[in-house]
């Protein structure tokens, strides 16, 4: 078998525990030996001296499942660490998917997972995990089954309650995926058709992943007024389908509702205390970023956004719509009211046009075309269609840095593919977290921050022999500089790679070396 033997660093093995001084040797794809490896040992030898060597990162939150199919490569994560992408997020998945499902998921999923790869069309996730094989990935992958997905390959953008027999369906749809290997059921409850689901819905499809040892993932119903009530709707779907419960990315959003989030980490530990699995992840940065469709009343979007530039050419479904966003409606995480237009910033198009409004928010480009936010939007949306991406300035560093603090919270970029102007988060979440919040601000110490990354997931997904620098573990490891690593990713510059990685080994072979991609295809499905 070939080996390496890292030489002389600071193993931060994952599990929290104080850094320590050792050589790590790999033989073929795992770890075989911690400690001192005499110099006698013949194998290419890494000096490591004055760096870090950590378990590969897992990010616990990607949606990199088009991306993967491109070339394989992983770019942005690989470059940042990343080892294993968890993919399938948000409850949109590739599969499963049918020819009439198709074209809605193809057009709602553009500026989260990018352009659909051309040709696609796979029934199930068997089919899936043999392509991404078949054409070779650079990093470990471990997915869910998209609900969205789910319902749309049975119930198409049907505003209602599932019958007994769409049930039925949905639910031998999930326990294929988990019978292929999926890891569990995600939501994505703020977008259709998901928001049209019951919670009874949720429950009973939740059932299915207990069968197979699964858990719950959700995107939840509000992130704005309505996130206590919508936090106690995953809760409730836990407890009732006995599954473990993950809450993605936690956030309050607007500055009326950051108080929340003391009440939500509240909540939780009491939810633990009194026994149940509740975990969450987060992204370091105050701002997201997601389709600007979510920023319809989902009754706008029964008909689905193909045909949404034609719909919007209507001035009574306009005036409707502005109304909405005025007053609200029960349930309904009305984005416009919580943040502002002034806190949504277009950064991604897909018209040559619209090109000249990317980096700029709704209230600029409003008063640049001297007409009315709501108005310039709905203009934007009508050309657009679902290919209109933007980010939001939701968060603040206290509410951040309370999420990030706290013991169970993990990291995972929540990285979308949107274009030119995509968020900073694709590129430098992890070194972010250790050079701002671990080097700069001390919130985390090392161990900490990394056991976050590397341990926690692994534990949370039993993603068997990984996760932790441990003799007969898997071989993915990173190694950086603690004194340099940082994020240098911005929203003006959103492709830069971050500094401080000194490489990346996934399943024994090097992946990245010195900032370079040495196009070693290692991924394996997880």
């Amino acid at each position: 078998m070939e080996a390496i033997v890292i030489k002389d660093g600071m193993v931060m093995d994952g599990t929290g525990r104080p850094a320590f001084g050792a050589d790590v040797l790999v033989e073929g794809d795992r770890i075989a030996f911690i400690g001192r490896v005499d110099n006698a040992v013949c194998a290419p030898v890494i000096e490591a001296q004055g760096l870090a060597v950590g378990p590969g990162f897992i990010d616990f939150h990607s949606h990199a499942d088009a991306a993967l199919l491109e070339n394989g490569l992983a770019q942005p994560k690989v470059l940042q660490g990343v080892t294993t992408e968890v993919i399938g997020n948000c409850g949109f998945s590739l599969v499963p998917v049918t020819e009439d499902s198709l074209p809605q998921l193809a057009a709602y999923v553009a500026p989260i997972l990018g352009p659909w790869p051309e040709g696609l069309c796979l029934e199930n996730t068997a089919s899936y995990f043999e392509l991404l094989k078949k054409r070779g990935i650079a990093v470990n992958v471990a997915s869910y089954v998209g609900h969205s997905t789910v319902r749309l390959a049975v119930m198409g953008m049907a505003n209602r309650a599932a019958t007994p027999r769409e049930l039925e369906a949905m639910a031998q749809k999930v326990a294929q995926a988990m019978e292929q290997g999926c890891k569990g059921l995600s939501s994505g409850l703020l977008y259709p058709p998901g928001c049209y689901a019951l919670t009874q819905e949720l429950i009973y499809l939740a059932k299915v992943v207990r069968r197979y040892g699964g858990i719950y993932v959700s995107h939840i119903r509000n992130e704005s007024e309505g996130v206590l009530e919508a936090l106690a709707e995953a809760l409730t779907i836990g407890q009732e389908a006995q599954v473990p419960v993950h809450i993605s990315h936690l956030k309050a959003c607007g500055p009326r509702n950051w108080p929340k989030i003391a009440q939500a980490l509240e909540m939780f530990d009491r939810a633990r205390e009194q026994g149940q699995d509740v975990t969450w992840d987060t992204y370091p940065y105050t701002a997201g970023s997601t389709t600007a469709a979510s920023l319809l009343p989902p009754w706008v979007l029964e008909e689905g956004l193909t045909s949404l530039p034609q719909r919007l050419q209507n001035e009574h479904l306009r005036a409707a719509i502005k109304q909405a966003w005025r007053e609200g409606m029960p349930g309904w995480d009305n984005m416009v009211s919580s943040l502002g237009f002034d806190r949504l910033v277009i950064n991604a198009v897909s018209q040559p046009f619209n090109r000249q409004f990317a980096g700029h928010s709704i209230a600029q480009i409003a008063e640049r075309r001297g007409i009315s936010p709501e108005e310039a939007l709905l203009d934007l949306l009508a050309t657009e269609g679902g290919h209109l991406a933007m980010e939001t300035y939701h968060a603040s560093e206290d509410t951040l840095e309370a999420i990030l603090a706290h013991p169970v919270t993990m990291i995972g970029s929540d990285g979308i593919y949107s274009g030119s102007l995509a968020h900073p988060r694709l590129y430098g979440t992890f070194p972010r977290v250790l050079g701002r919040y671990v080097r700069e601000q001390k919130l985390l110490t090392w161990e900490q921050a990394v056991a976050k990354m590397t341990y926690l997931p692994a534990q949370r997904l039993n993603l068997a022999g990984r996760g932790c620098i441990r003799e007969g573990y898997f071989a993915d490891l990173v190694l950086f500089d603690p004194s340099h690593i940082a994020d240098a990713a911005t929203f003006a510059h959103p492709d830069l790679p971050p500094r401080g990685i000194k490489g990346v080994i996934v399943n024994g072979e090097v992946t990245v070396w010195e900032g370079q991609i040495t196009g070693k295809k290692a991924g394996r499905i997880l």
